[in-house]
């Protein structure tokens, strides 16, 4: 039980340092790069992240994975340090490029622990009140922001973020045992077992279609309502803040139905559709505080039960000793940022800036065709 608190503690502070950078990153490598040069470093440090990945069960087989996750929040902060100070562009891109490289694989170390104390009949639960913790932390970021940034001044704030790491440093360190572990699985990824199992392939792609949704709004959004439409940051703190409580307030409930009622087949479906519906309505709005804010949040309503009934369908088909199961599907989240980036920057070279939401919406409604093809555990 405690060793389970402490990682969803761990897990808060690492998420309210990724909540904090989240949607400052995009704005601030544009007062370094043009806008297409901005979705290049996304794509590049997704691909650095997607080469961890593939590396991580040759990680695990001679490194255990305490010590692994103390080596990617070092580099994490230390990159955050550094663009707090850096003004030359080589710099921060170097330093964005070290941290997208091993913010997901952080994620990845702590589903390890997680897995291993999960029981299938309370996964749901279990992932709901861990993503309380997570979510909780990447929805008080953006509140920190419009304390710490003062006008379009930034730089405070991945001071702020390197400073939560070296807490998240210290949990682990007082926390876990740092030593030598050795995994059974095979060090390729298995991805013809993964090919052949059906249901995992199908929620595979669900979680996909959803992280290509959270990368274009992360990177565009942000770009839109303050270049384009000339939101403060101060106002779009308080936006986002309150976008991202739908991921509190919501995961925890859906999870625990989905364990005891409905199963997630059904509720993902509806997910997708509440975000596709939200999406359509975003590029006929203009500067107009109170809109944005409720659409941006049903938006974030049907993303959470997306993201928590695909979580908890995932990891009731797998054990905690299937790592390479576990890369290829934390791989969709760095795959998602290439395609998500690609997307909007071909969508900008062609199209207005507002047809990112329609292109959006059109990705958003695929992933009910892969839900409606799962086998429900209900």
């Amino acid at each position: 039980m405690w060793k389970t608190i402490r990682i969803f503690v761990l897990a808060f502070f690492i998420s309210l340092n990724f909540g904090l950078l989240l949607y400052i990153n995009s704005s601030f490598l544009s007062i370094f790069f043009p806008s297409w040069i901005v979705s290049l470093l996304f794509i590049l440090g997704a691909m650095g992240n997607i080469t961890l990945f593939f590396l991580a069960p040759r990680f695990l087989k001679v490194l255990d994975k305490s010590f692994l996750l103390f080596l990617f929040l070092v580099i994490a902060f230390l990159s955050g340090l550094y663009m707090s100070t850096a003004t030359g562009a080589a710099g921060v891109a170097i330093a964005f490029l070290s941290y997208s490289s091993v913010i997901y694989m952080i994620y990845y170390c702590l589903d390890i622990f997680l897995e291993e104390l999960s029981v299938d009949r309370h996964t749901g639960e279990l992932r709901g009140l861990y993503s309380i913790f997570l979510n909780g932390g990447i929805m008080l970021g953006p509140l920190l922001v419009v304390l710490i940034a003062r006008d379009d001044n930034v730089r405070p704030v991945y001071l702020v973020g390197a400073a939560l790491l070296i807490v998240a440093v210290l949990l682990l360190s007082n926390s876990f045992k740092i030593k030598n572990n050795h995994h059974k699985e095979p060090i390729p990824l298995p991805f013809k077992k993964w090919r052949h199992s059906a249901n995992i392939r199908r929620v595979t792609l669900a979680k996909l279609v959803l992280e290509i949704f959270f990368t274009l709004m992360v990177i565009y959004t942000p770009l839109y309502l303050h270049n384009e439409l000339g939101f403060a940051w101060r106002e779009l703190g308080i936006i986002f803040t309150i976008m991202l409580l739908p991921f509190v307030i919501f995961e925890w409930p859906v999870g625990e139905l989905a364990d005891r009622f409905w199963g997630e087949k059904e509720m993902m479906s509806l997910g997708f559709f509440i975000t596709g519906s939200a999406l359509l309505i975003m590029p006929f709005l203009d500067k107009v505080f109170a809109a944005w804010l409720l659409i941006l949040l049903l938006s974030r309503v049907g993303a959470s039960i997306v993201e928590i009934t695909t979580e908890s369908y995932f990891f009731k088909q797998i054990s905690a000793s299937e790592t390479g199961m576990l890369s290829i599907f934390r791989l969709v989240r760095p795959v998602g940022i290439i395609l998500g980036a690609l997307i909007g920057a071909l969508t900008l070279q062609i199209l207005a800036f507002t047809t990112i939401f329609f292109v959006v919406a059109f990705v958003i409604f695929l992933g009910i065709r892969e839900s409606a093809y799962l086998k429900d555990t209900l």
